[in-house]
């Protein structure tokens, strides 16, 4: 009964600690460079080692009921038109990928390609966004498991991929 209580405990301050990330809690940010632009990502983004000079990687850890999962975000800058149209199609006609939503949308005054997938056995979700800014051409593609628990990290994704593109440039 004692280790059900601690265990409980555990995942409810587990949730709560990140839910309060999500939520904005913490609005420190810090600047990064690709290619020749720059845009800020909040602090509890971690940078990962598989990066290079046109994409950044960023991971953060989310828990669940019984592990933590990785949420994995990758900013990209695309040399040219060519490149980014071609991506943007592979994207769209993945063929272990199955769309969920396909839609054009506005964020921070900015026309965003939205492509929302899962992979073919629903385990994984795939945001992926689309824009051109500046004369320049970007993606923000995003990785994490498929879990009932999304609205605890839809937030946070939501407000990380709104900053970073307010402040690209």
């Amino acid at each position: 009964m004692v280790v059900a209580i601690v265990f409980l405990l555990w995942i409810v301050i587990g949730l709560s600690g990140y839910f309060n990330v999500a939520n904005t809690n913490n609005n420190s940010s810090t600047e990064y460079s690709i290619s020749d632009s720059h845009f800020k990502i909040y602090d509890w983004w971690l940078i990962s080692s598989d990066s290079t000079n046109n994409s950044l990687i960023f991971d953060n850890q989310f828990p669940t009921n019984f592990e933590s999962k990785t949420i994995t975000l990758c900013v990209t800058q695309y040399a040219n038109e060519s490149m980014f149209e071609s991506e943007l199609q592979s994207s769209d006609s993945s063929l272990d990928r199955i769309v969920i939503k396909d839609e054009n949308m506005t964020i921070g005054g900015i026309n965003v390609k939205f492509i929302n997938c899962t992979n073919t056995n629903g385990t994984k979700t795939f945001q992926n966004y689309y824009f051109q800014k500046n004369n320049k051409y970007y993606s923000i593609n995003v990785k994490y498991w498929t879990y009932p628990l999304n609205e605890l990290y839809d937030n946070a994704v939501k407000i990380t991929v709104e900053l970073i593109i307010s402040t690209i440039n």
